[in-house]
């Protein structure tokens, strides 16, 4: 069963996209923790799309699909801002990070982390971000 939401690239939003998720995932058989880590991975790759790819412009939209599957979950986040590459993103190491202090920097890390898959689809109105999740 495939869902979506839209919503304009504004953070105050993301709330609507956390809810989204949570009720689509509300009866499939993953745990609390598992929907949770779910939702904290989308609501990441929303987050980056507006502050980074639509530059919080509240006029651009962005819309998240969630398509299940019998063995998988498919997520994705699709807009029409600067795109970014996935594929060439270098993931820091957390040392680093913490001897830097740095605020931010590990939220793609934990994407990856959480779903099995991702990946970057550039296309010709704009980026879609496929998040895989196997169950």
């Amino acid at each position: 069963m495939k869902t979506s939401i839209q919503i304009y690239c504004n953070r105050k939003n993301l709330a609507e996209v956390r809810e989204f998720i949570a009720s689509s995932l509300a009866e499939t058989p993953l745990s609390e923790i598992e929907v949770n880590a779910l939702i904290l991975a989308v609501d990441e790759v929303c987050a980056n799309v507006i502050i980074h790819s639509a530059a919080c412009d509240g006029h651009k939209k962005l819309d998240v699909f969630v398509d299940l599957k019998t063995n998988n979950i498919v997520f994705e986040v699709i807009d029409t801002g600067r795109g970014y590459d996935l594929s060439k993103h270098k993931m820091p190491e957390l040392d680093e990070i913490i001897k830097a202090k740095k605020k931010g920097g590990v939220g793609l890390m934990l994407v990856h982390k959480i779903m099995d898959k991702i990946d970057f689809i550039p296309s010709n109105n704009g980026n879609i971000i496929r998040l895989i999740k196997h169950i």
